[in-house]
């Protein structure tokens, strides 16, 4: 039978991955792994990590998004996806690292705060790219040692939709930073055409909020607190929410800051020279350093809508009229 390809330009909901395998579990050290599969054609909106299973105990005392240390997801040989976490730590009772950048750009963690020893969360990433034909995906997923177990299923999720904006999120800059000296830091930025800079993440090795001051030179010549940048982020205000089932089996929890964490919006910036510099005074009260990391996040305009889907060509008219008539003609 012949088929076509048809661009289907509503909402769908496409699992295009599942294993028991790529789960987080208790080991000391933590796990990684790398899946690929085809990816059906068409303008991803967002990818969904689907976490589903059993598990003695709650993974972490909050979001199990708090055990998952890293995604970079690759489609094509394009790396588009890579965000990377520091200082996490199970025993803390707030947003995760990874559930707060998600939300600082769109996403969201949608998990069950039901009970303590099932685990049903999905980690959506806004993205908007179109998918040709014949493409394929690479994912590598990193956890740190979880608090127990979890028995279930690992799934990758893909919403196709209608997007005006395609979301990139570059690799990382480094920098040690030394305690109390301004230091200025030069954030590479991804060479995209047509690309401009949404905002940067920043994180340091610490969860505490040792960062005293930051200049983006690109918004003033003006230092921003760590409380002013969650103002002008919108975290400021319960901008984060998360599970802890410890606290409810109903409601999710909010949260209006994470220690050692930060999203410096840049409202779409126009970069020509490749970098954004900030300048940071970071002191941790111990006459030392920190090591701080920095993400930056692109927008790029694109077009589309939904799944291309198969359609069948083969139509042909049937009765039973011409049915009778054609079998009584072939005797």
């Amino acid at each position: 039978m012949a088929g076509s390809s048809n661009a289907n330009g509503g909402v769908r909901y496409t699992m295009i991955y599942q294993d028991a395998t790529s789960l987080p579990n208790d080991n000391v050290g933590g796990q990684a792994f790398n899946l690929s599969n085809p990816v059906p054609a068409g303008l991803i909106e967002a990818i969904g990590l689907r976490i589903n299973g059993t598990c003695a105990a709650y993974p972490s005392t909050a979001s199990v998004a708090e055990v998952i240390s890293g995604i970079r997801f690759t489609l094509n040989g394009d790396q588009v996806i890579n965000l990377q976490t520091q200082a996490n730590n199970t025993a803390t009772a707030n947003v995760s690292r990874l559930g707060a950048m998600v939300q600082d750009v769109g996403g969201m963690v949608v998990e069950s705060p039901a009970s303590a020893t099932a685990v049903d969360a999905t980690i959506w990433i806004p993205l908007g790219l179109n998918a040709p034909v014949n493409s394929r995906f690479e994912l590598a997923l990193n956890y740190i040692a979880a608090l127990s177990t979890i028995t279930g299923n690992f799934e990758l999720w893909i919403k196709y939709g209608k997007s005006t904006n395609l979301t990139l999120y570059g690799n990382q800059t480094s920098q040690t930073l030394a305690d109390g000296a301004q230091t200025m830091v030069s954030v590479k930025i991804p060479t995209v055409k047509g690309a401009t800079v949404a905002g940067i993440m920043v994180q340091g090795a610490n969860a505490a909020d040792n960062l005293q001051s930051v200049i983006p030179k690109i918004l003033g010549d003006f230092a921003m607190s760590a409380t002013y940048l969650r103002g002008i982020s919108g975290a400021g205000e319960n901008g984060y929410m998360f599970v802890n089932t410890a606290a409810s089996a109903i409601d999710q929890q909010y949260s209006s800051r994470l220690p050692g964490y930060y999203f410096i919006p840049l409202y779409n910036a126009s970069v020509s020279d490749g970098s954004v510099v900030l300048l940071i005074t970071n002191d941790t009260g111990a006459a030392a350093s920190e090591f701080l990391t920095f993400t930056p996040v692109l927008n790029l305009a694109t077009s589309g809508s939904g799944e291309r889907t198969p359609v069948q060509t083969a139509r042909v008219a049937t009765g039973s009229k011409g049915a009778i008539l054609s079998r009584a003609e072939d005797q």
